[in-house]
């Protein structure tokens, strides 16, 4: 079938590269050069079966996914454009593209609507063939179009384990492409855990795959070294992250930078079984490398007051000594962090009481959105300075200043008396900024002035209603506060 024009075009990042020669990239690490006393490596250029064309078997689903896929897509392409298609004495040849995706989702109301994911709809247009599969078990890959088994599988976010029956059934094994600098950041959301832990630098890894770990392969490329082809102190490997980056940013910057490694460990033919003796890439971090696992709804609930959890955000920042528990408070800038991480964050906000003989109000689940940090606004600022003089005993002096009562459940899947006796009760005063709210968390409380210490919170979406500005969302919930020990100090302050 005749491919269409293109929905991606991840590449446009690359187009300088392409077609990619197998000489070093001044984007990648570079390797040792191999030994040509190997008898098999001074045949390399001849036609034997270690240069026979790739059948590939690509596995994969999101955007980061697309990038890979239409790079395989394009040098293939190419590849026959150019006639190295048919030629024996070159690696990396492409002759098929066959394409492993996972059934459709359901979204929506009712759950009623099937969503295909990304590669699919770009394996489509591109005409490439497509199985379905939700796993591999009892499953073997036809033959390519040409008649011949799949010699490789290249598999980029796809969420299953390729089984090792199918990696040693392809001669040339397996290939992933990996959204970290490892061995940090290994596992299932290695973007998302380094906006998380505050990571300033970040990468993309072409690692094996390994027949009984999620990476546990042997590295073949990391990247990119920025305007070098040499790691150093002027050059390092990777690329710097900007203040308040976002998964998403992320996604787009290194999925093009995942697809053009990948094409280059391939045309520099690093996947063949003669180079498997050669030193691997190793790169040691600066600091202890972290595990980031997958996340779920869980980790997107706002964390007022650390508690024991099983999360995974915090059972890994636990292991990696970065908001422990135990450890430390959270501040604004940890919620920040999450959001830009996860996106819009949940939380509970307790109604106002309805009468003095109903001492707690109805909670309602709370969607955050928008949030940004800012300094404390002048008027939030001298209530808390205020009462600090005072002392927490005290009236709270807050003329105009509400309170709201965010209410934390427990992390996990507790029975529910369980979850009611460690629900975490967080009272803080807020201000209005526009149609925006600020709260203070983990403030200084020597540096009330500082600036950026406040988190501002744009938009909220209450339980069975739509999305509301703030400022405007919260006016069933606010309350006027008569004494200073109803805020939750240890949350608001910290020092």
């Amino acid at each position: 079938m005749a491919a269409g024009p293109s929905l991606w075009r991840p590449l446009a990042y690359t187009s300088k590269f392409i077609p990619i020669k197998p000489a070093v990239s001044p984007l990648l690490l570079t390797r040792r050069a191999p030994s040509t006393s190997s008898p098999r490596l001074i045949r390399q250029f001849s036609d034997t079966p270690y240069h026979e064309p790739l059948r590939i078997l690509f596995c994969g689903s999101d955007a980061f996914s697309c990038a890979s896929l239409q790079a395989l897509h394009d040098v293939m392409l190419q590849q026959k454009t150019d006639g190295m298609a048919v030629s024996p004495d070159r690696p990396g040849r492409i002759a098929s593209l066959d394409v492993v995706v996972r059934p459709a989702k359901r979204s929506g109301r009712g759950m009623k609507q099937a969503v295909d994911s990304p590669v699919k709809v770009l394996a489509t247009q591109l005409g490439l063939p497509i199985h379905e599969r939700d796993t591999f078990t009892g499953w073997t890959p036809p033959p390519a179009a040409s008649g011949r088994g799949i010699n490789l599988v290249v598999a980029v976010s796809f969420g299953l384990f390729v089984p090792p029956r199918l990696l040693r059934a392809a001669r040339f094994g397996g290939l992933n492409v990996h959204p970290s600098l490892l061995p940090d950041l290994h596992g299932a959301a290695p973007i998302e855990h380094a906006v998380l832990l505050g990571r300033t630098r970040t990468g993309v890894t072409v690692q094996t795959l390994h027949e009984t770990t999620f990476d546990g392969g042997r590295r073949l490329l990391q990247g990119p070294v920025e305007g070098h082809n040499k790691v150093n102190a002027e050059h390092p490997l990777g690329i710097a992250l900007p203040d308040r980056v976002t998964a998403a940013d992320l996604h787009e910057k290194l999925a093009p930078i995942g697809a053009h490694l990948l094409s280059d460990v391939l045309q520099r033919g690093l996947y063949l079984p003669e180079r498997a003796s050669e030193t691997p890439v190793t790169y040691t971090p600066p600091f202890p490398p972290a595990a980031a696992p997958k996340l779920s709804k869980v980790d997107r609930q706002v964390v007022w007051r650390h508690v024991p959890a099983v999360s995974a955000v915090n059972a890994v920042n636990a292991v990696n000594a970065v908001n422990a528990v135990t450890a430390t408070q959270t501040t604004s800038a940890d919620i920040d962090r999450r959001a830009r991480a996860l996106g819009a964050l949940w939380t509970h906000l307790e109604t106002r009481p309805s009468s003095s003989s109903t001492p707690s109000g109805q909670r309602k689940r709370a969607i955050l959105d928008n949030m940004d940090l800012v300094s404390c606004p002048t008027a939030l600022r001298e209530a808390l300075r205020t009462a600090l003089v005072a002392g927490q005993g005290g009236e709270w002096p807050g003329d105009g200043v509400k309170t709201l009562t965010f209410v934390q459940d427990a992390a996990g899947q507790q029975e529910q008396q369980q979850q009611q006796q460690q629900q975490q009760h967080v009272t803080l005063p807020f201000v209005v900024d526009g149609e925006s709210i600020v709260v203070p968390v983990g403030v200084d409380r020597t540096d009330l002035d500082n600036g950026h210490a406040c988190l501002r919170i744009g938009s909220i979406k209450i339980e069975g209603y739509g999305t509301k500005p703030a400022a405007r969302a919260v006016g069933a919930f606010s309350r006027t506060t008569a004494f200073a020990k109803d805020i939750s100090w240890d949350v608001a302050l910290r020092g």
